[in-house]
């Protein structure tokens, strides 16, 4: 049987636990008392985000099944239903606290749509670093090549630049190009957030047909600031178009997609947003048992009386 490494804390230090490879959940913090936050899979260096948020909040990260995510049959709303499973098995009753990056972002997205369908109570969404791939076309074909291109030239030399166009040239003229031309000799960033961290192909193909339907729940955007192009300028990566709740924005300093919790700066600035989001649905919640509970001792001594 396969095994998974996953980085976790047991007693506010990391620790490496090994999980089967069919395991649904693995706790990146096991204790609290508090509602649990889950996380549809997880991401680097978000582990150190989960320490300073605090140690009495459990934080549960959704395991994605990387075979059923590269076949062909895949979308976003059977891996969407297969974590809801997992999450009600986890926690019966609301309020859920959930969120994803990337493209598991998306996937939380229609967990908390289904959840609230079903009559739960959908506390908070976290959408780390996750456009809508509706309105930004993130994963079109177009944009990653704008990006591959931007990416390839912003490491070349000036007397590098002339021979990188030749090579499109030839390639174009060999039936090669495409718009994704992948075998340039340079480390291709986008390329590399597929392969490592990012949406497998199947995701990346399902992402581009996938179409939000409206969310009236409240959502926290985490999102990069800084080094934006084209329609990622847009204050809510393009959410504001069907989230009807709240959005709260919180801007990180990172220009890499892949380290938006690298720097400990915006570890923390996430770390204090996130826990003060969490803090808002465990009083909300606390004041909704007392007030039921008040209702219900005034009930029983109307009826006493």
């Amino acid at each position: 049987m396969r095994r998974k490494f996953y980085t976790i804390l047991k007693e506010n230090r990391k620790s490496l636990e090994v999980v089967p490879d069919n395991a649904q959940v693995v706790a990146l913090q096991a204790k609290g008392t508090r509602p649990p936050f889950f996380m549809i899979d997880s991401y680097p260096y978000f582990i150190d985000v989960v320490k300073l948020t605090g140690s009495d909040q459990p934080v549960l990260s959704i395991i994605g099944q990387e075979d059923t995510q590269l076949s062909d049959d895949y979308s976003i709303y059977d891996e969407a239903n297969a974590h809801l499973k997992t999450i009600l098995s986890h926690q019966p009753h609301g309020p859920y606290m959930l969120g994803g990056c990337s493209a598991s972002g998306i996937v939380a997205y229609e967990i908390a749509q289904r959840l609230r369908a079903l009559g739960n109570e959908v506390g908070l969404l976290v959408l780390f670093d996750t456009p809508n791939p509706h309105f930004m076309r993130e994963y079109s074909d177009f944009w990653m090549t704008v990006t591959s291109y931007r990416s390839d030239l912003s490491k070349l030399q000036w007397n590098e630049i002339p021979g990188w166009v030749m090579d499109k040239f030839r390639r174009l003229k060999e039936g090669k190009s495409g718009w994704l031309p992948w075998k340039w000799n340079i480390v291709n960033p986008t390329r590399r957030l597929i392969d490592e961290y990012g949406p497998l192909s199947a995701r990346v193909t399902a992402a581009r047909k996938y179409r939000p339907a409206p969310y009236s729940g409240k959502c926290l955007l985490i999102k990069r600031d800084r080094e934006l192009i084209g329609r990622y300028r847009d204050p809510h990566f393009g959410w504001g178009e069907v989230i009807e709740g709240e959005i709260e924005i919180c801007k990180v300093s990172a220009a890499d997609h892949l380290e938006i919790f690298k720097s400990e700066r915006d570890r923390m600035l996430v770390a204090q947003t996130l826990r003060r989001s969490i803090d808002k649905v465990v009083l909300a919640s606390l004041e909704s048992v007392v007030a039921e509970r008040d209702a219900a001792i005034g009930h029983a001594v109307l009826s006493h009386s």
